[in-house]
């Protein structure tokens, strides 16, 4: 019923998505048994020392990026009609693990990666794409500044520009202005800081780690239901690839590739320190391929229960 709900084209479904990021966050509304430890100097400057504000905070995040998503993909027609579901998706997994279920760097990350994506996007109908770049640019390393894995999908800008653009130099060229600005800006602020050095030193793979904690079964079985689906919804996007325009087919190109570099940091980050939750800053693409499957698979009823299947882990692992 919910998954039939988010398929309508009503934008006025989207008020609905704080409800549902509640009924998943109300188990770990008051937990302080989770400590979070390693972030960086500009996200110790927004988080505050109060439980319930730092919860406020992260859900008004994870809901502006949830419709900052569909908004670009409704706007650019990946799909027939306008549809929710990538919104929904995007705060039911996200929501999925309680150390995410308050103010959190991936939260803040993702934010500016989903405007990168917003920009990246837009490159296909702009003549000179040069402000799209540098803000695509800029976004990914501020991003970078409050979860510094973000920084590994740096190559998603020149791949993006080799799928939209034939080969110009000024426009490659682009992404190191960008980050002169950046390095101007860390050094000034930060590098006289001990928090700093503190944050220069440490592995950037560890960033934004939790202690203690252990994952439960359901966060497994749940990751291994997202990557099916993910793959499912990969297979979609081919297949309607083929009697589709050189736009549509530029755009999921670049999805294409935003996900093989997002399959290719998961597996980097778990294999080396087995942390789950740092590969959740990789969950823009991933919403959009589940959807493809969600939407497109022949056999609904696979998709219905599918879906129920994961909302089922979603609630289990944060109500047990």
């Amino acid at each position: 019923m919910l998954l039939n709900i988010y398929k309508t084209n009503q934008p006025l479904i989207l008020l609905f998505l704080p409800i549902v990021a509640l009924v998943i966050w109300f188990p770990n509304l008051y937990n302080t048994d989770i400590v979070i430890h390693n972030t960086t100097p500009l996200f110790q400057l927004i988080q505050t020392k109060h439980i319930l504000i730092n919860k406020l905070i992260g859900l008004v995040i994870l809901i502006t990026t949830a419709i900052l998503i569909n908004t670009t993909i409704n706007k650019n027609e990946f799909f027939q009609q306008n549809l929710y579901i990538p919104s929904l998706l995007y705060v039911l997994i996200m929501s999925s693990l309680p150390q995410l279920n308050t103010l959190h760097p991936i939260l803040v990350s993702n934010l500016f990666i989903a405007l990168t994506f917003r920009r990246l996007i837009n490159i296909h109908s702009q003549v000179s794409c040069k402000s799209e770049i540098f803000d695509a640019s800029l976004f990914l390393l501020i991003a970078g500044l409050f979860y510094p894995p973000s920084l590994l999908f740096i190559p998603i800008i020149w791949i993006t520009l080799m799928i939209f653009r034939p080969f110009n130099w000024k426009e490659w060229s682009v992404p190191f202005l960008a980050l002169g600005l950046f390095l101007i800006y860390f050094y000034t602020s930060f590098l006289f800081t001990e928090k700093t050095q503190h944050y220069l030193t440490q592995n950037i793979l560890e960033s934004s780690t939790y202690s203690p904690y252990t994952y439960l079964s359901p966060t497994y079985i749940l990751s291994f239901f997202i990557i099916i689906f993910s793959l499912l919804g990969i297979y979609q996007i081919h297949k309607k690839r083929k009697f589709s325009s050189i736009r549509y087919k530029k755009m999921t190109s670049t999805i294409l590739a935003f996900l093989i570099l997002s399959a290719a940091i998961f597996s980097f980050i778990y294999f080396n320190n087995g942390n789950l939750e740092a590969t959740l800053f990789t969950l823009i693409p991933v919403s959009l391929a589940i959807t493809y499957f969600l939407v497109y698979f022949k056999q609904k009823i696979a998709t219905e229960l599918g879906f129920i299947v994961l909302l089922i882990l979603i609630l289990l692992n944060n109500y047990i």
